[in-house]
């Protein structure tokens, strides 16, 4: 959990807020220094609220860099643009302009760009079957066999927690394996942490807490081995709320042991909050 403070730091810091506003009518100034410092690790709810001060938002599956739609430079651009403001809406007319539709060339290309609009629709309408839709095409674009790229596996896991949110759950743990099938061949990239987050997130809308934090566990391992902190806070975030979930319902997990999620569950609740 060292990195815990780091992580909210940092995050805090790309949205260029102060300390007093997100500690306001959470916590004192103090305390989230002390807990940005590392000296103290916060209860599953006070981290949960600070997560939700900072606009954490379980569902939003965001890329860390892009894909190429097309030939030409200025339309990868301008979707690349669209989709790190999280502007969908302008994303998704965007990408069903002929004039850009035509300039779709290879099958590469293809896989972008209908991966792009399954995350629009995913995103706008909560369009599971639209969105399956184009995934599906998206994933039958994939010319490289057996080696599966980036993509290929963020198709197969994005695919996974459609099929999770549809309560699918033969179809979620088919396409998870899928996604992470002979991971440790693959080069790293940091979208690859993508992979462990959006598992977890399947498995926590089919209620398999036990897998989600498993794998929660994992992607921050694997996150932190090479160097990134990519996608740390939406983990975090989820952890704390399937340990308050846990405590609350008593749910049993058949998995024991668990270094981060035992820190959360152990945490003291945190009595200064204003």
């Amino acid at each position: 959990m060292n990195n815990l403070g780091d992580i909210l730091r940092e995050t805090r810091q790309q949205q260029q807020l102060s300390q007093s506003e997100i500690s306001e009518d959470i916590c004192s100034q103090s305390t989230l220094s002390e807990i940005e410092h590392n000296k103290y690790i916060p209860n599953t709810q006070l981290l949960i609220n600070l997560c939700e001060r900072l606009a954490v938002d379980f569902d939003d599956l965001c890329l860390v860099g892009s894909f190429q739609i097309c030939r030409e430079k200025y339309f990868n651009q301008k979707a690349a643009s669209f989709y790190h403001s999280r502007n969908y809406r302008q994303l998704q007319a965007f990408l069903n302009r002929p004039t850009v539709l035509e300039t779709v060339q290879n099958d590469q290309q293809t896989q972008a760009y209908y991966f792009y609009l399954a995350l629009c629709s995913l995103h706008l309408d909560r369009g599971f079957d639209k969105a399956k839709e184009y995934l599906k095409l998206s994933l039958a674009c994939s010319t490289n066999g057996r080696k599966q790229t980036t993509l290929t596996r963020l198709g197969n896991i994005t695919l996974a927690y459609v099929y999770a949110q549809q309560g699918l759950k033969t179809s979620t743990f088919a396409q998870i394996e899928l996604a992470f099938r002979h991971l440790e061949k693959s080069t790293y990239d940091e979208n690859l942490n993508l992979l462990f987050y959006i598992a977890a997130l399947s498995y926590f809308h089919i209620s398999k807490f036990d897998l989600a934090i498993q794998t929660l566990e994992k992607g921050i391992k694997f996150a932190l081995s090479n160097d990134s902190h990519s996608m740390m806070i939406n983990s975090l975030y989820l952890m704390a709320n399937i340990a308050e979930i846990v405590k609350e319902e008593n749910v049993g997990l058949t998995i024991k042991s668990y270094s981060l999620f035992n820190s959360f569950i152990h945490q003291p609740l945190y009595e200064e909050a204003n």
